[in-house]
């Protein structure tokens, strides 16, 4: 830890005199909640929210802040460090085992007004939040990605719509290059794309029965059924394209891509597409089922927090389930909560019934405190071997090794 000078000392006693605080920006009895909703709309929407938590809480008062994707954990770092973190913060399903490896967030395993938002969800949804036993954020918002399948071109490679249904990994390639052989591109498949080739990678372990960690943390990349799915996942480039994320999604939106594996955000712009297409579950492989990616929002608590009770009322509120329902239909996500995932909403909307029953099958970032770093490996190796520089059974011992010395540095 740095070591004040007696000169910021001097500072911080003349200021206190002054009625100020030598954290600045920090008013006593206003919680602070910093959140990453910072486009127009989505503020307006928060707003709202917050205003009706303060019709419920008269004499409450809220700060809030918006961070941005970019350097919104940075700056989230930072607060921590120089004791300024708001009372309440949302975090990525991918940040929390960071954060609450670090000892800075509330343990809520226990805090009774919080047990309905901890416990509502899927079981998977816990884990991001889990540390040594203990939950230190409460699950808000969910959501999870599917099978794109454009009918048009399905038709066009002289397909029939039952062959449309990818039953598995087999049926999945034959589709695939039945349609690249009538001249579109067959499957979609992610490139050297940071924070979002994982999402892939991830999946086609789980659903060929592999684990990229076991229950105590450790590494098992080099295990037969993860090298086996990080080969499928190259071999699709026989049958498909390498691209990045939103250029499979510009391809598929424009009627190119025959079979893509993307989220909810692929909805809107597809109602009004000039062919045919549709949803499926993903694929499993070998009799395992498929799995998808499970990506969420989170809300914790300052461990440090001079309005511990304000801010457990907060979250208490913001995740109600009629609260999170409402604004998780705006946003168009899922709420934590399993009952409103089957709200009419979601069940009535294009594809819902397909997305709410993935939702039942999907996992989440694995609870590793450094999951950032060995995430970055992990894509760094796949990479490797969808350029054609190391086969997948050697990329994934070279990522077991480099995972394990990473877990080993103080």
């Amino acid at each position: 830890m740095k070591l004040r000078s007696p000169v910021y000392f001097l500072f911080c006693i003349l200021v206190a005199f002054a009625g100020l605080s030598c954290n600045r920006g920090i008013e006593p009895g206003v919680l602070r909640f910093w959140h990453f909703w910072s486009e127009p709309a989505q503020r307006a929407l928060m707003d709202t929210l917050i205003q009706g938590y303060l019709a419920e809480n008269p004499g409450a008062e809220i700060h809030v802040e918006e961070l941005s994707w970019s350097n919104g954990k940075t700056k989230l770092m930072i607060g921590f460090n120089s004791k300024t973190a708001p009372d309440v913060l949302e975090l990525g399903s991918d940040w929390v085992p960071q954060f609450a490896a670090s000892g800075v967030l509330l343990d809520m395993t226990r805090v009774a007004d919080l047990q309905q938002a901890l416990h509502s969800g899927p079981s998977y949804a816990l884990e991001p939040g889990l540390y040594e036993g203990k939950i230190f954020s409460a699950p808000w918002l969910l959501d999870t990605r599917v099978m794109f399948v454009n009918d048009s071109l399905v038709a066009a490679a002289g397909a029939q719509p039952s062959d449309s249904l990818l039953h598995d990994w087999n049926a999945m390639m034959t589709l695939g290059q039945r349609i690249q052989s009538a001249g579109a591109k067959g499957i979609g498949v992610n490139g050297s794309d940071a924070h979002r080739l994982y999402k892939k990678i991830l999946p086609y372990m789980w659903s060929n029965g592999g684990e990229p960690f076991n229950i105590k943390g450790e590494p098992t990349l080099d295990r037969p059924e993860n090298v086996a799915a990080v080969q499928f996942y190259v071999d699709q480039m026989k049958a498909g394209i390498l691209e990045t994320q939103k250029n499979l999604d510009d391809l598929f939106k424009r009627g190119q891509l025959g079979i893509h594996y993307s989220g909810s955000w692929l909805l809107t712009p597809l109602a009004k597409a000039p062919f045919k297409w549709h949803t499926e579950p993903v694929p499993g492989n070998n009799g395992n089922p498929g799995i998808s990616f499970g990506g969420g929002e989170y809300l914790a608590i300052n461990k440090n927090s001079a309005m511990k009770e304000e801010a457990i009322r907060f979250v208490k509120y913001i995740t109600r389930p009629d609260v999170q329902l409402r604004f998780a239909k705006a946003v168009n996500i899922f709420p934590a909560d399993t009952m409103m995932q089957k709200d009419e909403f979601y069940r009535n909307r294009s594809q819902g019934s397909v997305f709410i029953a993935q939702l039942s099958k999907a996992r989440m970032t694995p609870m590793v405190p450094k999951w950032l770093d060995a995430e970055a490996i992990i894509e760094d190796e796949v990479s490797r071997v969808l350029y054609g520089r190391a086969t997948a059974a050697e990329a994934m011992k070279s990522a077991q090794a480099r995972v394990v010395a990473l877990l080993r540095e103080p």
